[in-house]
């Protein structure tokens, strides 16, 4: 007998979490459904959904081979397609990675920790042509950087200015997974307004193979680092094996991390993977503004107590005039009842 439910009560999350820990996996608490399959009242296998993510995947040993795994898989995908999710991806360990291919799944990383896989359409290789196509065809330094602008800073700024000034191109890739408090289509727009006056700065979006809760799901939690490494390193891989493969990107810039343990990990991670597949990694001093490294956070800090004249000392002009703007003001509200890290 196999049972579908929300974990919404602590006894029931405790419950599918004892399970899990037998695996050595942890449970999500931002899972949205959770389905269990159940033998004589006991759970024997248990799978998550998260977006258009299956994760927490984990079936009994004794079990196994006897098609729970088929149930659980079926009936998440089901939920997903009904939420209109024409992609699924999986985010498991190595050792599943027969079971997932044997459901029709395709292998897109793995790692010594994880691996990741897709179902459906569009797949990676629509995605990698399309990129394909922005590749420049004269000789040069390509770099590429990924940044969420949560929402655009000074901070950013001057890290795009910097792989602007040393660099022929420059792809810039907004984080479009929307799970921030600035929707992406307001923080992609404020970051092409912020490095207009930069003409070899190409901006897109990331689309769900670059900084995703698909690659990297430890990044959407409230500082989860137990399990940052794993989801880095999955990001890492697959931003080297296909994005930067397809556009020709040999180097890459981050920002130098005083406060984010997820981003300090990810950053050391994207090191040791990008650097096995020949791409140097350049990390960059934040900018910093009155003794403090510009972030994020510090804006979104500075909204929520309507400091304007911190405000203006950390976003350039463009995001300014937007904060202050009627435009603003829903997400600025928002952002005030919440305290999440996004």
């Amino acid at each position: 007998m196999w049972q579908n439910y929300s974990v919404e009560t602590a006894y029931d999350r405790q419950e599918v979490k004892e399970f899990l820990e037998q695996f050595q996996l942890q449970y999500d608490p931002d899972s949205e459904v959770t389905v269990v399959v159940r033998q004589n009242g006991a759970v024997v296998a248990t799978g998550s959904l998260r977006g258009n993510v299956l994760q927490c995947f984990a079936v009994d040993k004794e079990m196994q081979g006897e098609g729970f795994a088929n149930k659980v898989v079926d009936h998440l995908t089901q939920i997903a397609f009904a939420r209109g999710k024409s992609r699924i991806f999986v985010f498991t360990t190595p050792a599943n990675i027969p079971l997932f291919k044997g459901l029709a799944f395709r292998l897109l990383a793995e790692t010594q920790w994880a691996a990741l896989l897709e179902s459906g359409y569009p797949t990676i290789n629509e995605y990698t042509k399309a990129l394909g196509q922005l590749k420049p065809q004269s000789p040069g330094t390509i770099s590429g950087l990924v940044l969420n602008c949560n929402p655009f800073t000074l901070g950013h700024q001057y890290l795009v200015g910097q792989a602007s000034a040393c660099s022929d191109h420059v792809f810039l890739q907004v984080v479009e997974e929307d799970r921030s408090v600035f929707p992406f289509a307001t923080r992609i727009d404020l970051v092409k307004k912020g490095t207009a006056h930069l003409s070899n700065v190409t901006v897109l979006p990331s689309g769900p193979y670059a900084v995703s809760l698909a690659t990297f799901p430890s990044y959407f939690s409230a500082e989860e680092t137990s399990h940052a490494r794993a989801g880095a390193s999955i990001d890492a891989t697959i931003y080297a094996t296909y994005i930067a493969a397809s556009l020709g990107i040999k180097q890459r810039l981050v920002g130098t991390e005083p406060y984010s343990p997820v981003t300090a990990i990810y950053n050391e991670t994207l090191h040791q993977v990008l650097g096995e597949h020949g791409i140097i990694l350049r990390e960059i001093s934040r900018k910093e503004q009155d003794g403090r490294a510009i972030s994020a956070s510090l804006v979104r800090k500075a909204l929520r107590e309507d400091d304007h004249a911190i405000l203006k000392r950390l976003v350039p002009t463009s995001t300014l005039d937007f904060l202050l703007s009627d435009q603003a003001r829903n997400i600025i509200s928002k952002l005030k009842q919440s305290m999440g890290r996004h």
